[in-house]
């Protein structure tokens, strides 16, 4: 295990202790503490069964916006329930403590815009934003009664230049009434908010958009006075080393709904970095703010740089930060490619003996091959994670790349799909994460 502190870090002394908690009384009554116990009360964890289908759009156009169903905690439901417009938000945001505490800190901005087309009624209730995303919140309503699954499939906007969009489906049902979501556009390149979000909205059922029907259309006005400068930056220009992999941590930008870290990883490591299991940003109390879980995680600069996105504390105005990590997903370069024999179905190389080839077969709906893989781990880490395994796109004895469609999860099971064609044998694909780690103790004075 490696030790990395920061050189300049000292124990604060007992007065400062009790300064801090002096501030931390909360004015007036006890009013701040009950809507901070409401929330850690009102919390909620769903586990989720996921299918990623993949668009042919490039690489850095797939990390992007996400749109998500959203729950309130009971007492943000109470707060926003005071507000026009926003009275049947009442789900949780996935417990993303930063987007709480920007409703309870008066951040939201409401909108209330309706349309209705065939017995459907779109409401876009209100939008949170800074100048690193804009996250909208709609409500879909059954005018009509009928039984149906209807819920938003695709959203477009008039000038999408630097701004990523991606969708998803809402939470309706054969008996629903109504149903909330949001939709999670982020900046990119320095793109500027604009002053009004021009948004199309297309609705489908069994994830196919209804064509016979018109898109609703939405002009939503964003106030930008109310979040102009709201951001802290902070240099910390550090670099550690991990079991021999050296990682670099440059500008932190705390925004008020999320935080932006770039990372940047050494092309001399001779390990692929994929993800950190447990990195999180911790204040003087102790109180962490971890990664997103529930929409963009990060980005992609290059092959050896990214932008990691963490939950915002920026309305804690914490007087001390820290950078924590301690578990890191890695695998060594030379065993990122494995290589399937589809002719005798068999998987010639791989990373270890975790990983091994199940079946491979034939989808009776559209005749794609299905390359059916079993990942055999017991970590504790990963309970509860469905692994993306490989890259979309894979190549044949040739070298012809091709591209795969979809891929799904179902316990240890992991499915790759791959096109009808004629393939020459054997197939390389490649490691995108994986269950191997190096491990450290990361702490670095931020603040």
């Amino acid at each position: 295990m490696n030790d990395f502190r920061d050189s300049n870090e000292q124990d604060w002394p007992q007065l400062d202790a009790m300064k801090e908690q002096m501030n931390q009384i909360a004015v007036p009554g006890t009013i701040d503490e009950r809507i901070r116990n409401g929330m850690r009360l009102g919390r909620q964890r769903r586990r989720r069964r996921t299918v990623t289908r993949f668009a042919s759009y490039t690489a850095c156009l797939l990390l992007l916006t996400m749109v998500a169903s959203v729950r309130f905690s009971p007492v943000v439901a109470a707060y926003v329930g005071d507000l026009p417009g926003l009275r049947s938000l009442v789900e949780l945001i996935n417990s993303d403590k930063g987007l709480e505490l920007a409703i309870e800190n008066d951040f939201m901005q409401p909108i209330g815009l309706s349309e209705e087309h065939d017995g459907i009624k779109v409401t876009v209730d209100g939008v949170l934003a800074d100048e690193s995303r804009v996250i909208v919140f709609y409500t879909l309503t059954n005018m009509d009664g009928r039984k149906r699954v209807v819920n938003v499939q695709k959203v477009d906007l008039a000038t999408k230049e630097q701004i990523s969009i991606s969708y998803g489906s809402s939470n309706s049902n054969e008996e629903w009434e109504s149903s909330q979501g949001t939709i999670d556009f982020n900046l990119q390149g320095g793109a500027a908010v604009p002053d009004v979000l021009q948004l199309e909205l297309k609705v489908g059922k069994d994830e196919k958009v209804v064509t016979a029907l018109p898109n609703w259309k939405f002009d939503i006005p964003i106030d930008k006075a109310k979040f102009e400068g709201l951001k802290q930056t902070y240099a910390i220009n550090k670099t550690v080393t991990v079991e021999g992999q050296h990682i670099t941590f440059g500008k932190m930008t705390v925004y008020p709904t999320r935080i932006g870290l770039e990372v940047a990883y050494d092309p001399t490591n001779t390990k692929k970095i994929f993800y950190f299991d447990d990195i999180r940003i911790e204040d003087e109390r102790g109180e962490t703010f971890g990664t997103i879980t529930n929409g963009v995680s990060g980005s992609t600069i290059d092959e050896n740089r990214q932008i990691l996105y963490f939950q915002s504390n920026y309305f804690r105005k914490p007087d001390r930060l820290y950078l924590r990590a301690n578990s890191i997903r890695a695998l060594d370069k030379n065993k990122l490619e494995i290589k399937v024999d589809l002719d005798h179905k068999k998987l010639l190389s791989g990373p270890d003996d975790h990983l091994t080839l199940s079946d491979v077969g034939t989808s009776k709906e559209d005749g794609q091959r299905i390359l059916v893989f079993k990942l055999e781990n017991d970590n504790p880490l990963d309970e509860n994670r469905g692994y993306s395994l490989f890259d979309m796109s894979f190549k044949d004895a040739s070298g012809k790349s091709f591209g795969s469609g979809m891929t799904g999860t179902s316990g240890d099971m992991f499915q790759y799909f791959i096109k009808k064609a004629n393939y020459q044998s054997p197939l390389t694909l490649t490691i995108t994460d994986y269950p191997s780690r190096i491990e450290g103790d990361i702490k670095l004075r931020i603040k």
